[in-house]
């Protein structure tokens, strides 16, 4: 460290490059330490609400199970000692999120799902035609599989006749699932929807608010 006298006759002391360089490097030692101290503590945050995620979804499993053998939510929160406050809380979001998995099934993986059964239905036909037409195939065997053939080709029919007018009503659903959402934040529509007058002849006002 130097002295430097001004003619002022004030002191001011100036830290030589050698002591500079020690202050910077303990400046960085502070703050890779803060850092890490910060580091550890984000890391406790996080295990914490790991934590907690697993204890509620335990919880939810075991009031839906309780909850599915007949037990009132009295009779829930005494086998779980908790309070009821909290079954009735937990009871909510599980149904909650059923209508959201319900309402993406019918959105987004029915489709798929009717698609997985043509694409499978397509598979076992052509697996049944080439048992019926291999030449070491039984004559038992060859009955069996076109038995197998001609139930496929009924339901084959069955599901494809039935698939469209399912489409529809799975629109239709989906179209009062959206009407009552927006019901929720329009009293009006509420108190109509209520009265069970949009789902008939007066179900034309839902197009006109979907514009």
């Amino acid at each position: 460290m130097s002295l430097t006298v001004h003619k002022k006759g004030t002191v001011k002391l100036i830290p030589v490059p050698e002591e500079q360089g020690l202050l910077l490097n303990n400046n960085e030692e502070v703050s890779s330490s803060t850092k890490s101290l910060e580091k550890v503590g984000d890391l406790k945050i996080s295990t914490c609400r790991q934590l907690e995620n697993i204890e509620r979804e335990n919880r939810l499993s075991a009031v839906l199970r309780l909850h599915s053998r007949g037990l009132n939510q009295e009779q829930i929160a005494q086998e779980l000692r908790i309070d009821q406050s909290t079954v009735s809380r937990d009871l909510h979001l599980v149904q909650q999120e059923s209508k959201k998995h319900v309402e993406k099934y019918m959105r987004e993986d029915i489709l798929l799902e009717y698609l997985r059964y043509l694409v499978g239905s397509n598979e076992i036909t052509r697996t049944l035609w080439e048992m019926v037409q291999n030449k070491d195939t039984t004559r038992k065997e060859k009955m069996n599989a076109i038995s197998l053939l001609m139930q496929m080709y009924d339901s084959r029919l069955q599901r494809l006749t039935a698939g469209p007018e399912s489409f529809l009503n799975v629109k239709k659903s989906l179209s009062e699932i959206d009407l009552r959402k927006m019901a929720e934040v329009n009293p009006m529509l509420q108190a109509r929807l209520n009265n069970k007058t949009l789902f008939g002849k007066d179900f034309s006002l839902f197009k006109g608010l979907k514009r």
